[in-house]
């Protein structure tokens, strides 16, 4: 398996919606990723190799230059242009193995679409996109270390267990989403996005 193979693990999390002030937008925060646990693509992340790709991205996230897109691209390439939001944390959770992130929505035409599907109680994902190889151990696919996170974005579909977001306005935590999601959700997402982003 060549290393520039596209590896794209998709979650719908638990979050929390943190509201401080008009100004500051939409934020959440839930469960991004898990270590050492088989995701639905039979795919399995270390903590030793999460906790790198933490340390690694530390510095894009403090700049704010860590962005990520709705409903995930098939390439490892960011594009401003279709951005929906910003990773603004990044932690793990030694005892648990779950990678806790946040993220801001931002103020663009994908941003604007997920601030919505949010607002609406929609139930969203979030997919980590990043590039490197796996082997087989058992009915197991270890990621190797040549693993690079790149970003997480906002999806429809996800692939790790047991992650919904949950909104908190001034630092209140609300009650979890719903967690019902029409068997037509992701087609009508495409649409959405077809109509308000490229006016089609």
């Amino acid at each position: 398996m060549n290393k520039d193979n596209l590896l794209i693990e998709q979650v719908i999390f638990e979050y929390k919606v943190l509201t401080e002030a008009e100004d500051k937008g939409t934020r959440l925060r839930g469960i991004f990723q898990k270590a050492n646990a088989k995701n639905q693509n039979g795919r399995v992340y270390t903590k030793d190799i999460l906790n790198r790709e933490i340390e690694r991205l530390s510095e894009s996230i403090g700049h704010r230059r860590l962005v990520g897109q709705l409903d995930h691209p098939q390439t490892a390439t960011i594009e401003y242009a279709k951005t929906s939001h910003l990773v603004s944390s990044l932690v793990m959770d030694e005892s648990t193995g779950d990678v806790i992130g946040e993220l801001e929505i931002l103020d663009t035409p994908a941003g604007r679409i997920a601030k919505s599907l949010v607002e609406s109680r929609v139930q969203i994902g979030v997919s980590s996109r990043g590039l490197g190889t796996v082997r087989k151990e058992d009915d197991l696919l270890v990621v190797n270390d040549d693993f690079q996170l790149v970003t997480f974005d906002i999806v429809a579909e996800p692939s790790t267990p047991n992650a919904y977001p949950v909104p908190l306005s001034e630092s209140v935590i609300k009650k979890i989403l719903s967690q019902h999601k029409p068997a037509n959700f992701k087609k009508e997402l495409h649409k959405l996005i077809d109509k308000l982003v490229w006016n089609r």
